[in-house]
């Protein structure tokens, strides 16, 4: 009888392990970057690279807001910047952009308050898969209007309010699920707050799921998962510019 139940409550499964942004990103960051069939991922690289396409960015000084471990420097460095700059809450994540990028100047820090950086220093800003950790889309948005420059570029790409309206993300390390709690803001309040920080809405994009992602949800056992959401907008890309006169 004994033995009956211990098995059955070593059968029961593990409730996921809820985390902070930092403890959370600091726990992914080791395998981060051999992350394979995560379909926000992959969809964050599609929607980012042909946002970027439009931006120029020989020589020109650029902030990486929640950088990470660099994932997208590769594709920002071979278009010769004059600077790149990284923040992120995680020293995990940083220390993985280091090991890639050994000169990368980069800070630890919340990704609304960006100390290091001058106002009006920046030609290019960008920030993806992280304003949905930030409980306050305002206060980023008026902080990184305040690093560019007029006329400057801003780039967001993330989650899209309809996906993360479940309130989390999760991951798996170490045999078990992480999650990490979102922040929704939707996209008439994010436009709302550019307007009142200088910033002018120049493209939106929305990802919708469709049968081309199908293989993802397969892959992992979560057809069912898949049939919910086809049809439902799952990452959005979002291209700002700043006011040449805040008075216009």
């Amino acid at each position: 009888m004994l033995a009956r139940i211990v098995r059955r409550v070593l059968r029961r499964p593990r409730r996921p392990t809820e985390m902070g942004p930092a403890a959370g990103y600091d726990r992914w960051s080791s395998t981060y970057d051999r992350e394979t069939g995560n379909i926000l991922i992959d969809l964050d690289e599609v929607v980012f690279a042909g946002l970027l396409e439009r931006v120029p960015l020989r020589g020109k000084v650029i902030a990486d807001v929640g950088c990470g471990t660099g994932r997208h420097w590769r594709k920002i460095l071979d278009r010769e910047p004059a600077e790149l700059v990284g923040y992120d809450i995680s020293t995990g994540m940083l220390a993985q952009l280091r090991r890639k990028y050994p000169r990368a100047k980069v800070y630890e820090g919340s990704a609304d308050r960006l100390t290091h950086t001058p106002n009006a220093s920046c030609d290019f800003v960008f920030s993806t898969l992280t304003l949905c950790h930030l409980p306050d889309a305002d206060r980023a948005i008026a902080e990184w209007s305040r690093v560019l420059r007029p006329a400057g570029e801003l780039l967001l790409t993330d989650y899209h309010p309809a996906t993360s309206s479940s309130g989390e993300c999760s991951f798996r390390s170490r045999g078990e699920v992480v999650t990490v709690k979102l922040h929704v803001h939707t996209l008439a309040s994010l436009g709302e707050a550019a307007a009142r920080h200088g910033l002018v809405v120049v493209d939106l994009v929305e990802r919708v799921v469709d049968e081309s992602m199908k293989h993802h949800y397969e892959a992992s056992g979560m057809l069912p998962v898949f049939d919910r959401m086809n049809g439902r907008p799952i990452v959005y890309g979002l291209h700002l510019r700043k006011r040449e006169s805040t008075s216009s």
